[in-house]
Parts: structure tokens; C-alpha cells; sequence
């Protein structure tokens, strides 16, 4: 079917009777408008392709929501939807729990450091911890729960494994790990 000569209510009602291929249309024909909004958008911790993504969304959802017969164009109710989705990706980028993401290294270079240093990120820290100076300084400073996840990350076990093996969920066993790094700190 040739949409090129369809309004964009007809286009998105052919899509909500099924055809696929007007979606398809659709993404074409406002694959620029995406591009235009994200033009001077940035946010800490997202890239640009992020935001491309979100636009795609935004469009996804106008598709989905927009009410045929009303008032505003399509074409204003897309940019609105897209506009927003963008801004919502800038507003995670400011919030406190992201800031942890926000100042995070990435992956790429945790492993280098990692190659660097000999080991797994945990391991970096624990490998000041085994030294036998403060071996003793940490073990004594530990509770038992704590020292019985230490003693597996010793014997080189992942936190997920951990979990595994002591029955508990990851996040407890992160959060023990957590603890007993703070307590090598201080003891370092």
C-alpha cells in the first residue's frame, strides 16, 4: 500500500487494523522529527544513542495513544510524545539513585583495570585485604556471616555464587560485601 498519499490518522488506523507495515511508514517518515529533538539534549550517563531510543519510543507510544478526530495534528501530538520521553531519560539522568551510573566507570575500563591489577573488581579490593598485616585487623572487625562471605571470596568465589551456596539473595550477599570492604578500608 502506498501511505505516501494517506493522512497520518488514516496511516495509523490501517496500523491499529493490522497492517504492520504502516508502523513501518510511520518510523520512516518521523525518523527526522526524532533527530531534531534530540539536537542539543545530553545527560550524564546516557549517550546519544539513548536518546534516539527514547524518541523511538515517544513515537511508539503517540502511535499507540493518539486519538483520531481530535484537535491536534498527529504531528504535534508525536513531537509532544517524543519531546517527553526525552526529557524523562535527562530528569533519570539528575536523580540522586542514578548518580551511582552516573559516576560509574564502564565496563571496558573496569576490565582493563581489572587485566592491570590481577582480577575481578572485588578481588582488586580484597587482594589489600589478604595481605597478611591486615588480615588479621579485618577478620577481627567482621561478624560471622561476614566472615564466612570473606572466607568464600577468599577461596575466589562470585557474589552470585555466594548466594547460591549460603541460600541467601544476591542483594544480601552484595550487601555484605559492601560491609566487609568498609571495614578493610578503615583498617587499611
Amino acid at each position: 500500500m502506498d501511505y505516501s498519499v494517506l493522512s497520518d490518522e488514516e496511516i495509523i488506523q490501517a496500523y491499529r487494523d493490522g497492517k504492520l507495515d504502516a508502523i513501518d511508514y510511520m518510523i520512516r517518515k518521523y525518523t527526522p522529527l526524532i533527530y531534531k529533538c534530540h539536537n542539543n539534549r545530553y545527560a550524564v550517563g546516557f549517550s546519544r544513542d539513548d536518546f534516539i531510543q527514547e524518541g523511538f519510543i515517544g513515537l511508539l507510544s503517540a502511535v499507540n495513544k493518539y486519538e483520531i478526530g481530535t484537535d491536534a495534528s498527529f504531528y504535534t501530538y508525536a513531537k509532544t510524545c517524543i519531546d517527553n520521553s526525552m526529557n524523562k531519560l535527562m530528569e533519570k539522568s539528575r536523580l540522586k539513585k542514578n548518580q551511582i551510573l552516573n559516576n560509574s566507570k564502564s565496563l571496558e575500563e573496569t576490565e582493563e583495570l581489572s587485566e592491570i591489577l590481577g582480577g575481578d573488581p572485588e578481588g582488586i579490593v580484597l587482594s589489600k585485604m589478604i595481605n597478611e598485616d591486615t588480615f588479621a585487623k579485618v577478620e577481627s572487625k567482621l561478624s560471622k556471616g561476614e566472615l564466612e562471605v570473606y572466607n568464600l571470596l577468599r577461596d575466589g568465589y562470585v557474589a552470585r555464587e555466594i548466594a547460591d551456596m549460603l541460600g541467601k539473595d544476591s542483594k544480601s550477599v552484595d550487601n555484605t560485601i559492601q560491609r566487609i570492604k568498609n571495614k578493610a578500608r578503615k583498617a587499611c
